[in-house]
């Protein structure tokens, strides 16, 4: 009897942790358990300035298109985007500088990183800074027709390399 009990314990058992290997095995193999599934892409900048991305590459460089709304209730003059890639410190260059965005309006910048291409399905973080100036009515100094104060939003952009 204690044989048969035994015999039936490893059995039962048995079947269960075979189970459990193959359903293991087939979501490794199907790539559900893959970090890049689970990662959600994102572009933050703020309530006031929404913004989508793409990351890809493209004739052996990484590039990245990033469009920016001017969610203010007033016209903006976005002085500077800075984009670092935060494991590495590389930042994407050449962003066009001094944008007039009406209340309501987008921008699309384009940039490329220096140097050899990155791998395509990795997942990358990257910080931003934008800096503007208010065109409000109520702030413009002298005769220009926004104001000199410079304001600075930080915000991180998370995105897939694809292939261009």
């Amino acid at each position: 009897m204690k044989g048969q009990s035994a015999v039936e314990y490893i059995m039962t058992y048995g079947w269960a942790m075979l189970a459990l290997v193959i359903v293991t095995g087939f979501l490794l193999a199907s790539g559900v358990l893959n970090p890049n599934y689970v990662i959600t892409e994102e572009c933050s900048l703020g309530s006031n300035l929404p913004c989508q991305f793409m990351v890809f590459n493209d004739e052996g460089s990484t590039k990245l298109i990033l469009e920016v709304y001017n969610g203010f209730p007033y016209k903006i003059k976005i002085n500077s985007i800075e984009v670092v890639m935060k494991d590495t410190g590389e930042s994407f260059s050449d962003f066009d500088r001094n944008v007039l965005i009406d209340s309501g309006d987008s921008h699309t910048y384009d940039s490329e990183l220096p140097g050899s291409a990155l791998t395509v399905g990795e997942v990358k973080r990257f910080s931003a800074r934008v800096t503007y100036v208010s065109c409000a009515p109520e702030v413009r100094t002298g005769t220009g027709e926004c104001s000199d104060s410079n304001h600075t939003i930080s915000g991180k952009i998370v995105g897939i390399v694809n292939e261009g």
